[in-house]
């Protein structure tokens, strides 16, 4: 700090009584500060909120389309499925019969079409409400459609010309209904009032690796007694044996994350009687890491449906996860009426 000099002070009074200016007061003996523009700190790289993806600097992940998760069903009768290549990340939850449905999620790039098309779940209020996802589906349960909007979820339904039947397949009623993903992009587009989602995963950079793995090139993940996944890690991705996708449209995975969910059973059955089992994706719970042909056992954390999820380590430390597409699998916990999942490395 610079102090002022007696006879500056002397001629500035000086001028300011001829000006016909009067001094009251006490004023300082410094002179004024010399103020200087702080430079601003560079912004930092922007990356994908549903893969971790880096982007060139100067580019955004920021979209006039919000995320959309679009409803798939997971049994013989969805083959082919249709879309999943395009998708950010796909969710598998247990549904009635012990068989699965995915969510499937769209942010960086949307498909023509996805499919084919089933109803939403209680569950997926923890999947698409992180995110602010609209879910495109053929329609929910009063119970599941009071569960979304209680998290302030929103969803796309056949009331919309962006969920419609393919007429040219009469023969099955259920598995006929495709998502226009692109085209809802479109429209949401026009309004732009869409803004960046959260990420969904703590994502690290291209440098993170997870530590304390175990080799796992084959992995099996169990739902129930219906529905067991094989996982097969070659030439670098996760891929999905018994799945039902369109052999041109397979999602390969870079990550594969397991959690086990807390279940509990919905206060409705299927039309055909069955109970009909939620797993919430909040809380805590035993979380399994396939990365690079290792498997790191983890927890779990998540504070409601709205919350991120956070991993840690056997030591408590944070885990990040690479970046990559990535499939997750919430198992059950089990609960007396669903029994519980679980992972085995083959």
């Amino acid at each position: 700090m610079r102090t002022s000099r007696p006879g500056f002070l002397l001629r500035a009074t000086a001028t300011l009584a001829a000006a016909g200016l009067v001094l009251t007061g006490c004023g300082s003996s410094e002179e004024p500060k010399e103020t200087k523009p702080s430079p601003s700190a560079p912004a930092e790289p922007d990356h994908e909120p549903l893969t971790g993806a880096q982007l060139p600097e100067g580019q955004t992940a920021a979209r006039k389309h919000p995320a959309y998760i679009v409803k798939i069903d997971n049994t013989a009768a969805s083959d082919p499925q249709y879309g999943l290549a395009k998708a950010d990340m796909v969710v598998q939850e247990l549904v009635e019969g012990g068989v699965t449905r995915l969510a499937v999620a769209y942010y960086s790039q949307l498909p023509k079409e996805a499919g084919p098309v089933r109803s939403m779940r209680a569950t997926d209020a923890g999947i698409a409400a992180p995110i602010d996802a609209k879910i495109m589906t053929s329609g929910a349960a009063p119970y599941t459609f009071a569960q979304l909007k209680k998290h302030d979820v929103s969803w796309i339904d056949m009331s919309t010309p962006y969920v419609v039947r393919d007429t040219s397949k009469p023969h099955d009623f259920l598995h006929s209904v495709v998502g226009k993903v692109a085209k809802v992009g479109k429209a949401a587009e026009k309004k732009g009032k869409a803004k960046r989602p959260a990420d969904f995963m703590p994502w690290g950079d291209a440098t993170t690796k997870l530590a304390g793995g175990k080799p796992a090139k084959a992995v099996d993940v169990k739902f129930s007694q219906a529905r067991t996944d094989n996982w097969v890690f070659k030439g670098g991705k996760y891929r999905l044996q018994n799945n039902y996708m369109s052999k041109s449209g397979q999602f390969l995975a870079d990550t594969v994350v397991v959690a086990q969910t807390r279940t509990t059973i919905a206060p409705y059955k299927d039309p055909g009687g069955a109970i009909v089992p939620v797993s919430h994706f909040t809380g805590r719970g035993k979380a399994w890491i396939l990365r690079a042909g290792q498997i790191v056992e983890a927890t779990w954390v998540k504070k409601g449906e709205k919350g991120a999820v956070t991993f840690t380590d056997a030591s408590g430390a944070a885990i990040e996860i690479p970046p990559g597409k990535v499939w997750l699998d919430l198992i059950p916990k089990g609960n007396g009426q669903v029994e519980p999942g679980g992972v085995s490395v083959k």
